[in-house]
């Protein structure tokens, strides 16, 4: 048909199949679940070639002569390793490099707004909100002292009201999620509803 969007039809279609779930596991989820984990697979590798591997191996090593690019490279291809035993325990190596890549890199760049967050627990108990911050940050620090004898009075109650604390906080996370995925929603229903011309 000229003009039909078979783009917007197929996500109509795709959106229908995923809200199925809802009602319990069925074929046409399983369905649409391979198909989107298939095509986001493909993709990834697709786009992961194209922008970092092929301009490296063309462009920095063959073109640029950066030679020590081979490194890396290699690094990358010993994590494929794992899909054959006899030589399996080798992409071991490789991902070790990278677990500590990575715990540097966050040390580095990650420490110091860290410490900032740490800075601003110190604030002068000077209005209700900084005592509140301020009982939260304790008791919530006394919840995981895990080495002090827990018969003590301060630590034992003190830890029951971090505990308390730490619920808090992790409700008010729980709830930002629960809003997120219901916008989402709101955007996939007001989408279809869109398609089927129910709404502007």
């Amino acid at each position: 048909m000229q003009g039909f969007d078979w783009g917007t039809f197929v996500g109509v279609l795709f959106t229908i199949a995923v809200w199925t779930y809802l009602y319990k596991e069925n074929p046409i989820w399983r369905v649409a679940e391979h198909i989107y984990i298939g095509l986001a697979t493909a993709w990834s590798i697709g786009y992961y070639f194209y922008s970092y591997v092929k301009p490296t191996i063309m462009d920095d090593i063959l073109t640029k002569h950066n030679w020590l690019y081979i490194v890396p490279v290699i690094l990358g291809l010993m994590m494929y390793l794992r899909y054959f035993p006899s030589v399996a325990w080798l992409a071991r190596y490789p991902m070790s490099f990278w677990v500590g890549y990575g715990a540097g890199y966050g040390l580095a760049f990650s420490f110091a707004p860290m410490l900032t967050w740490i800075a601003q627990t110190f604030v002068k108990l000077n209005s209700f909100n900084n005592i509140v911050l301020w009982l939260a940050v304790v008791t919530g620090l006394m919840y995981f002292f895990f080495t002090v004898n827990r018969e003590n009075a301060v630590v034992k109650y003190g830890a029951l009201v971090g505990r308390y604390f730490i619920m808090v906080g992790l409700g008010a996370a729980f709830g930002n999620t629960v809003l997120y995925r219901y916008n989402l929603f709101i955007d996939r229903a007001r989408y279809v509803l869109g398609f089927l011309h129910l709404i502007k």
